[in-house]
């Protein structure tokens, strides 16, 4: 009897040494990651336990951490020679600043290969902005589709349609303009110039980040855009907020509220962002349309944002790769972090997949919002960055006003814009 008493005791041991010796095994490891906005920390923390278990290996600690200017303090980081943490949310606005001397390439990793044939399962106006040299250095967070975000007691009350094309937006501007009322927003941010020229079909930058703005197609391209915008905004169809004004959550609530701005049209994020906490006393008087499109041509819908996240080099990418490809890559994925932070995908079976487009809104008199977003999500334009893109954005930013009050003709706008970003290029 003690002679079993004494191997099963002799047993237990060995199991709980065993055990032991599994549980100190795990190497221990941490995950870094900065970005400006919590709300993808809240993602990524929402399934890091399940990551955890794919890794049963690994004792994983996630240091995540919001930093305001995360671009600019990772190249301050670099230019110090200081760590870099192991996965960055790169602005989309900020990704020109890391082409810069060949950072991109230099310290983050070619995602390319990585990613592979899944490339055509997503929006490629999603990735052309994350690219160098044509390489991928960084997966987008959100599909930033713009829509047309209106009241539609305005226009039932004036007895107009809801615009489909540009064209007969400006011509509703004729009957509403002179009471008062506007349709759109314009507003003098580089950004949104932008989005209305590649919306139409022209470009800024090539796939080589060559500056093609001044080249004959695109000029005329642009000054057609630059003359409706003169035209809608001297009609009354478009009404013209200038800077800080823009984003401050005064100006343009205000005007909903008083009946003088009928809508806006605005990437998906302007709905959660600023349209709602915006106007939370006019819930249910909303609704969304697909935005004007171009009777000349071009694409269904309009971009503007987005935030891209990048792999730094070091010992843990391709632990960072895995855990960035758990998190955003594949169909589950992208409706979980839409269900979670309500970022649309960029996947095309997430965008029709009944748990994104057959959401129902209260806000917009639940309206089936997602239906919206998927009918234009796999038309986003394709546009390209380039190291001095800031140089043209600030010179369209400059000029905007000018073309709006009618000093500047829309020829002249377009040519200043070609010669300041032309000079900065070559000053170099």
């Amino acid at each position: 009897m003690r002679k079993l008493k004494f191997a099963l005791m002799l047993a237990l041991c060995l199991t709980l040494i065993g055990v032991s010796t599994l549980v100190t095994a795990q190497q221990e490891v941490t995950l870094t990651a900065w970005t400006h906005d919590q709300l993808y920390l809240d993602y990524f923390n929402s399934r890091s336990a399940e990551f955890d278990a794919a890794h049963p290996d690994l004792k994983i600690t996630y240091d995540f951490q919001v930093v305001p200017d995360a671009g600019t303090a990772t190249l301050n980081a670099l230019a110090a020679g200081e760590p870099i943490p192991d996965l960055l949310g790169i602005e989309q606005g900020w990704f020109p600043n890391f082409m810069k001397d060949g950072i991109i390439g230099n310290y983050f990793v070619d995602l390319t290969d990585l990613i592979g044939d899944r490339r055509d399962e997503y929006a490629e106006g999603r990735w052309s902005i994350y690219s160098a040299e044509g390489r991928l250095y960084a997966i987008e967070s959100s599909l930033t589709a713009s829509v047309y975000y209106y009241q539609p007691k305005i226009f039932e009350d004036n007895g107009i349609e809801v615009p489909t094309t540009w064209e007969e937006m400006l011509a509703a501007g004729e009957t509403l303009g002179p009471k008062g009322i506007a349709l759109n927003v314009a507003t003098n941010d580089g950004n949104w110039f932008q989005m209305l020229l590649n919306q139409r079909g022209g470009q800024i930058f090539d796939e080589d980040s060559n500056f093609v703005l001044g080249n004959e197609e695109n000029r005329n391209l642009a000054i057609e855009v630059a003359t409706f915008i003169q035209r809608a905004v001297e009609n009354g169809t478009f009404f013209v907020v200038l800077g800080g004004d823009h984003w401050s959550g005064v100006t343009i609530p205000t005007a909903y509220r008083e009946g003088r701005l009928a809508g806006q049209v605005m990437p998906d994020w302007w709905s959660s962002c600023c349209l709602k906490p915006g106007v939370e006393d006019m819930a249910g008087q909303w609704r969304v349309a697909p935005p004007p499109t171009w009777e000349g041509g071009g694409a269904k819908t309009l971009v503007w944002g987005g935030t891209g996240w990048a792999v730094s080099k070091g010992e843990d990418q391709e632990l960072a790769w895995e855990f960035l490809d758990f998190m955003y890559l594949s169909k589950e994925s992208q409706i979980q972090r839409f269900e979670k932070i309500n970022m649309f995908p960029t996947n095309f079976e997430a965008m029709n997949d009944p748990r994104v487009s057959q959401l129902a809104d209260a806000f917009y008199g639940d309206q089936l919002i997602g239906e919206i977003y998927a009918e234009v999500g796999p038309d986003v334009p394709v546009w390209y960055q380039s190291p001095f893109r800031a140089a043209g954005a600030t010179a369209v930013s400059d000029n905007l006003p000018l073309l709006f009050d009618g000093s500047m003709t829309p020829e002249a706008f377009v040519d200043e814009v070609v010669r300041r970003t032309q000079e900065a290029i070559d000053f170099g």
